[in-house]
């Protein structure tokens, strides 16, 4: 047997409980030994051979000009710029990123985009679930990762082959920005769905996930720190404005194939929410399995099941648990336990210098909600301009 078919995922579907890869494989495995190399087909290589659309973060000629964003990108195992965009080293092999400009997309299929930490795991139960017909006694012991793909993150051997030899329709996931995603995802005919979180919340759930996140280096430093590389868009992924903007803007040329949804509208009206995603996907549900799938994916039901939670994973230490939850809390106005008042004067005159006539409208405190309820308003409909007043200090 080839060592790329032994690398398939195994799973015991008996109770739920044991899903993993046959070698039983860690991170410290696959990266970090001769033999885990050899399988991983990583190479101690400053540059790729095959041009310099993928480098290793480090050689970035200018790292030393922000000390705190060198210690950053130093601390990520692995860190790698791929077309001027910073991505984590394990799991996002060279080779899948070679292939995704030539990455061949079906009609049905659905992908699911977002910048990280804005709903991607909610919004994957909830449409793994309307393509189960709203029944979620059929997922119950199946993974969520086995039943959404993400595109650029996963085996480090033949993963867009087994992408490829998925059956219709797959369901996808990305973080990648706009300009990375392949060329007939953006061309082509199939359903986006694309979820935003407000900025001030989608910062303070990055900085735990990377403290938590072994492959992110498990971030050592403060808060204060972090928002700064925030700021300066910095992270992996890049910047939140570089990456809304461009798929708001694409959403307004395309409504017809692109859905864009925020994590507030979630929070306000998961029901109706749901419907709007069934009926968008051509799937629409019955008012009884609209309920099921919003009782199943409340936040509380989401955060102790273990199919989604990423407490049980094929990788044994891809999160330190003892850091964060991956499903923390999941409110809105989080960030308000977190900004100082000068942090939120300072993002605010960003998020205004960014945003201003974007026409996206964005809920960052909960005592916004009764106000947009008594005025029948969605949160992506207009632009508001962010003021001090609104630092909840």
């Amino acid at each position: 047997m080839a060592i790329s078919e032994r690398l398939q995922f195994s799973e015991n579907d008996n109770n739920g409980k044991h899903h993993r890869w046959s070698a039983m494989l860690s991170l410290k495995f696959l990266y970090n030994t001769p033999l885990g190399s050899f399988v991983t087909g990583w190479r101690k290589k400053r540059e790729d051979k095959s041009g310099k659309d993928i480098v290793l973060a480090d050689q970035d000629p200018t790292l030393d000009l922000d000390p705190l964003r060198a210690q950053y990108i130093c601390s990520i195992p692995r860190a790698q710029w791929f077309k001027g965009v910073l991505l984590q080293g394990y799991l996002v092999h060279p080779n899948i990123l070679r292939g995704l400009d030539d990455f061949e997309v079906r009609d049905d299929d659905v992908f699911i985009i977002t910048y990280p930490k804005s709903g991607t795991t909610w919004m994957e139960e909830i449409v793994s679930l309307i393509h189960n017909d709203g029944n979620p006694s059929k997922v119950k012991n199946k993974l969520l990762n086995y039943r959404v793909e993400h595109l650029e993150v996963g085996r480090p051997i033949g993963h867009l082959r087994h992408l490829r030899k998925l059956k219709s329709p797959r369901l996808m996931a990305t973080h990648l920005p706009l300009p990375l995603i392949p060329r007939r995802l953006r061309q082509g005919k199939c359903k986006i769905i694309y979820v935003v979180r407000n900025p001030k919340d989608n910062a303070v759930s990055y900085y735990h996930h990377h403290r938590m996140s072994t492959f992110l280096g498990n971030y050592k430093g403060t808060w204060e720190d972090f928002l700064h590389l925030y700021l300066k868009g910095y992270l992996v992924y890049g910047s939140w404005f570089d990456h809304v903007l461009p798929y708001w803007k694409f959403h307004q040329e395309h409504p017809d194939r692109m859905l864009f949804i925020s994590f507030e509208d979630l929070k306000l009206d998961l029901p109706g929410m749901v419907s709007k995603i069934a009926s968008f996907l051509g799937r629409p549900l019955s008012c009884e399995a609209i309920d099921a799938i919003s009782n199943h994916c409340t936040f509380e039901q989401m955060k102790s099941n273990n199919m989604v939670n990423r407490e049980v994973l094929p990788i044994s230490d891809l999160f330190d648990m003892t850091q964060s939850k991956f499903m923390r809390k999941g409110i809105i106005g989080d960030w308000k336990n977190y900004f100082t008042e000068e942090q939120n004067i300072d993002f605010s005159k960003l998020y205004n210098e960014k945003m201003q006539d974007s026409g996206l409208e964005l809920i960052f405190d909960p005592e916004e909600i009764d106000n947009r309820n008594n005025n029948g308003a969605t949160t992506t409909t207009t632009n508001t301009k962010l003021d001090n007043m609104q630092a909840g200090t």
